[in-house]
């Protein structure tokens, strides 16, 4: 049209003009191309022929209601290749009115439908697609494929507006939660970095504090000592005798201070033998340093130092479960736990232990 008005509004003195385009103008943006719900089904007869039902569809705001179903010859099928062929809609703006047709497809071993006609005049939409196969006599219903359904070839009319294009809210809404993710990644980020930090900082102090008073006991004692022999100079045997005990209880109490923060090591006797006085070494695989341990009932090991350490019995015929271990600060103050076994007779392997037969051994 030439003129851009609204509708509709009585004419005064012929300002305006409505024709019919002026109706589809008014319809396209209520109705969405397609067939409405349930209309223009098509289906088999049994023989080369099948029946398109009745109803109403919308082509770009001209609309028709096919009031009765019509039946649609097919051609007859080739005896050597497929086919398929393809019932239409077509809007004819030449002809003036909205028909159904059946395009005939090109004969194939691997055959496809022919492409729908959507310009000048005409305008497809595809109602159905039926596969002829070489020699058939008839269609049945498996034969015919509905694409009504398909909004690409055809469509429903199912509401009296087109979808909501929520795509610029979208684009808008990504861009928004993107830049926010961004900022939350960064602020984790940060977060990990300080909790790492601190972390870090905390072990350093506690080993600080550890190195600190384990030097502050060896110096006090070392001061004792140097006093205890200036006041042995100086005083008779019997007050040099007292200040020893006085010493023997300082030294004593720092002991147990230190045991109190070192890592206690703790063995039983699972070889139902006498074991005492036996010797094991205690070495840490990191620094080298050994401890020499002689078992006795009850007698423990306190070990300060941190590394990976393994336990190895001076006489053969005895083993040590477990025979490694780690020591680092999450386990300062706690207590470690080991067996001792008769090495003849056991056999281990990780953490387990058991009992084993010689082959050929008899039992009686």
């Amino acid at each position: 049209m030439a003129e851009n008005y609204a509708y509709f509004y009585n004419s005064k003195n012929g300002d305006r003009v409505y024709n019919a385009d002026s109706m589809t103008d008014w319809l396209r943006p209520f109705f969405v191309t397609g067939v409405f719900n349930g209309a223009l089904q098509v289906t088999a007869n049994d023989d080369m022929t099948v029946t398109v039902a009745g109803g109403y569809c919308n082509i770009g705001g001209k609309v028709k209601n096919f009031i009765s179903a019509k039946t649609i010859d097919l051609e007859t099928a080739s005896g050597t290749l497929d086919r398929i062929d393809t019932v239409i809609l077509r809007r004819d703006d030449t002809e003036r009115d909205i028909y159904i047709i059946v395009q005939t497809g090109g004969y194939s071993s691997n055959p496809s439908p022919t492409p729908l006609v959507r310009s000048g005049a005409y305008y497809d939409l595809k109602l159905a697609e039926i596969y002829v196969a070489a020699g058939s006599i008839r269609i049945t219903q498996a034969e015919i494929t509905d694409t009504r359904a398909d909004a690409d070839v055809c469509g429903w009319v199912c509401a009296t507006v087109k979808e909501i294009d929520l795509s610029q809210i979208t684009a808008q809404f990504s861009a928004y939660f993107a830049q926010y993710q961004g900022k939350i990644a960064e602020q984790f980020k940060t977060y990990v970095a300080f909790m790492t930090n601190l972390e870090q900082q905390g072990n350093a102090a506690y080993q600080s504090m550890i190195s600190a008073f384990l030097d502050y006991a060896g110096t006090q004692e070392t001061r004792f000592n140097d006093l205890y022999e200036e006041m042995r100079e100086l005083i008779g045997e019997a007050t040099a005798a007292q200040l020893q005990n006085q010493i023997d209880e300082i030294n004593a109490k720092i002991g147990t201070a230190i045991e109190d923060l070192a890592t206690k090591l703790v063995f039983a006797n699972a070889t139902k033998e006498d074991i005492a006085g036996q010797k094991f070494t205690i070495t840490n695989a990191d620094t080298g340093k050994s401890t020499l341990y002689t078992y006795e009932d009850g007698a423990k090991v306190h070990l300060t130092e941190h590394g990976n350490y393994t336990i190895t019995p001076q006489n053969e015929n005895y083993s040590v479960i477990p025979h490694t271990f780690k020591i680092d600060h999450t386990q300062t103050t706690e207590t470690l736990n080991f067996n001792i076994y008769a090495a003849n007779g056991y056999a281990y392997v990780g953490g387990y232990v058991g009992a084993y037969v010689a082959a050929g051994s008899k039992t009686i």
